[in-house]
């Protein structure tokens, strides 16, 4: 039978922030709120779970977490934010066609082993851009990135960008199905790349490519060591596209953070063009990510260019040096002072500085 320190816990995986630490995530939030507010973003709220069927798309059933109701319908708690957002923003343009800018902020549940331990509940605060076309928005979206980041006290983070279009041309039918190949990119792991590429018979040219996606990583050198390469067409084209974005940040004066990475896979497989992750030396995981997906609103017959990003909140708080997360330093007020203590209060706060009540009344 459980005893009382039993009752004192939680299930693994799950998120319990308390203290300083929720006070600097608020504030890391609340500083991605205001830029999105800056760029015309309206708030978002999102169902907290909806039919499995929503989340086909990110493949291990074994990482989801499934309800049924009490009618007996399977459903699924929210597992990704551009999915359902996705939904949600389909049925506000069957209404109304038109360019729209969606944040949002709350947890995804979903089962991801990390170098932290298996977590179960990630709070993500994020964006989507719908009916946003072009390689303008694409730029925007990255300098949106950065300026969160700025915002939020993270300025040394590395946003490194990639091309979903690219990787999944170089890859083929045979590579695009193999997870393990995924992985192996994802790791860059050479010898790995070299003998999956081999069991699952990739020719020797898109397997030598593959081998060196590992070192293709930099700036725009890259793009000329990649035409080294026999390329498919699919995948110079959007080598193109990938290069035009770059010179775009650079002429705007905003790519000395951005770094190129052709052999950047991402998990969800929904990203049709440029998609990018963000990382910072004192966090050993990606704060962030996003890209295009101009392909994701096909399953509701529709053709909507969108661009997007989320960041995870833990791991952003981690990197941020700032410490003036509290407002200042409270002005301390006796309890014990009673109507003459609360009148104190009211000044304070009146004047908008922070109050400490303290001591027995």
């Amino acid at each position: 039978m459980p005893g009382p320190a039993d009752k004192l816990s939680f299930p693994p995986g799950t998120e319990l922030v308390f203290g300083p630490q929720a006070t600097r995530r608020q504030f890391i939030s609340d500083r991605i709120a205001e830029v999105s507010r800056g760029w015309g973003f309206t708030e978002i709220i999102l169902p907290a779970f909806d039919s499995a069927e929503t989340f086909r798309d990110l493949g291990g059933e074994t990482e989801l977490y499934n309800l049924v109701d009490r009618e007996g319908h399977r459903l699924t708690l929210r597992a990704d934010f551009t999915l359902i957002a996705a939904k949600a923003l389909a049925m506000e343009l069957r209404r109304d066609a038109r360019q729209i800018r969606a944040s949002y902020e709350g947890r995804v549940y979903r089962f991801a082993p990390s170098g932290h331990g298996h977590r179960v509940e990630q709070t993500q605060r994020g964006l989507e851009w719908v009916n946003a076309r072009g390689a303008t928005y694409d730029a925007a979206a990255l300098v949106m990135a950065r300026e969160c980041l700025d915002a939020a006290g993270a300025e040394n983070a590395i946003i490194v960008v990639g091309h979903g279009g690219f990787i999944h041309a170089v890859l083929g039918e045979k590579g695009r199905v193999e997870r393990r190949l995924h992985e192996a990119l994802d790791h860059k792991n050479p010898s790995r790349i070299a003998q999956l590429a081999q069991r699952i018979g990739i020719d020797d040219d898109t397997a030598a490519l593959l081998g060196s996606l590992p070192l293709l990583t930099g700036g725009p050198e890259v793009f000329k060591a990649a035409r080294g390469f026999k390329l498919r067409p699919e995948a110079d084209a959007a080598l193109a596209e990938l290069e035009g974005l770059y010179q775009l940040l650079d002429e705007a004066g905003a790519a000395d953070r951005v770094l190129i990475d052709l052999g950047e896979v991402r998990r969800s497989d929904y990203y049709s063009g440029f998609m990018f992750k963000v990382y910072h030396e004192a966090v050993g995981e990606e704060l962030g990510g996003g890209g295009r997906y101009d392909r994701l609103f096909d399953r509701f017959g529709m053709d909507v260019p969108a661009v997007g990003f989320g960041f995870n909140l833990a791991r952003l708080a981690e990197a941020t040096s700032r410490n003036g997360y509290a407002g200042g330093t409270a002005s301390a007020v006796a309890a014990s002072e009673g109507a003459k203590g609360l009148k104190r209060v009211l000044e304070l706060r009146a004047q908008g500085k922070p109050v400490d009540l303290k001591g027995e009344a």
